[in-house]
């Protein structure tokens, strides 16, 4: 599975890359990933992820400052590969490049689906903080 997606915003892009970079707040903002314990050793990060649709897997990190990108590269669980975020001055985007294994391999198209959902929501939140999330919450809910 590939995809793309991108959110504007108009405020300040170190903030938002704050939000992204800072690793124990990641369930707040992708709330795909239940819990994101990340351990330290010899300069390299790895996390262990419970997922919220009950998996768990393994990535490793990366956080490159100067770039302002956020990688994570899956190597164990549901699906391995790469989700690459990046905050630029004016947007912020990820990029998601998995192969799903076993029983999720079946669920394909709405995996895709799913993902893409949850990352256009991630990226909201992430650009505008928690008020994102209540912000998306009453446009869904209210009426024309």
């Amino acid at each position: 599975m590939k995809f793309t997606e991108k959110q504007e915003f108009t405020g300040d892009p170190a903030q938002v890359w704050s939000r992204l970079s800072n690793l124990r707040t990641i369930p707040t903002y992708w709330h795909g990933t239940r819990e994101f314990t990340a351990t330290k050793s010899g300069g390299k990060i790895t996390a262990d992820v419970v997922f919220a649709f009950g998996g768990k897997g393994k990535a490793e990190v990366t956080v490159d400052e100067a770039e302002r990108t956020f990688i994570l590269d899956y190597f164990e669980g549901p699906f391995k590969g790469r989700q690459k975020t990046t905050v630029k001055e004016n947007a912020i985007e990820a990029e998601w490049d998995v192969t799903f294994r076993g029983a999720y391999k079946v669920l394909g198209p709405w995996n895709a689906s799913h993902f893409r959902s949850g990352t256009k929501h991630a990226l909201l939140r992430l650009c505008e903080g928690q008020t994102a999330q209540s912000e998306a919450q009453s446009a869904s809910t209210s009426s024309p």
